[in-house]
């Protein structure tokens, strides 16, 4: 979802973290939109699907429209920004679709910037290796991370 309302120097912002996470997301957009950017945050419906209860080629052909959607929004931002909450006990965590979106913002040349520093994990190492930085839960610090 984005929002579209702020002024015409507003930086695209592209929010990415985990679905469990979604009101946290469109909490933090709301903030950043409020100071003056464009943001973005996934689709409210992924998070409130039932993936359990479609086929796997019907959950795929899903997943996949989802993750190109988002890309697309990926691809349209100045930056993006991951919001790794604290999951599965491990503060800063990064899941797969978060690690996804962040690598190809990577590869798209974008700013990769963490709201808090990324946790000891699996995939730890891969996600230090594309920062751009980490807000330590201060979005304030964003607008001097983008170039």
């Amino acid at each position: 979802m984005s929002n579209e309302a702020a002024g015409p120097k507003a930086r695209r912002v592209c929010i990415c973290g985990s679905m469990a996470f979604i009101d946290d997301m469109e909490a933090l957009a709301a903030r950043l939109s409020a100071t003056g950017f464009l943001v973005s945050t996934p689709e409210r419906e992924e998070s409130d699907l039932h993936w359990e209860t479609l086929s796997l080629e019907a959950a795929v052909a899903r997943k996949a429209d989802f993750l190109n959607d988002y890309f697309d929004e990926i691809r349209r931002s100045d930056i993006v920004l991951i919001a790794n909450f604290e999951k599965h006990g491990i503060p800063g965590y990064i899941g797969a679709n978060s690690l996804m979106e962040a690598a190809c913002a990577h590869a798209l040349g974008k700013p990769v910037v963490y709201l808090f520093p990324v946790g000891e994990q699996s995939c730890q190492l891969e996600a230090l290796a594309i920062s751009t930085g980490v807000l330590h839960g201060d979005t304030a610090r964003l607008d001097g991370l983008i170039g």
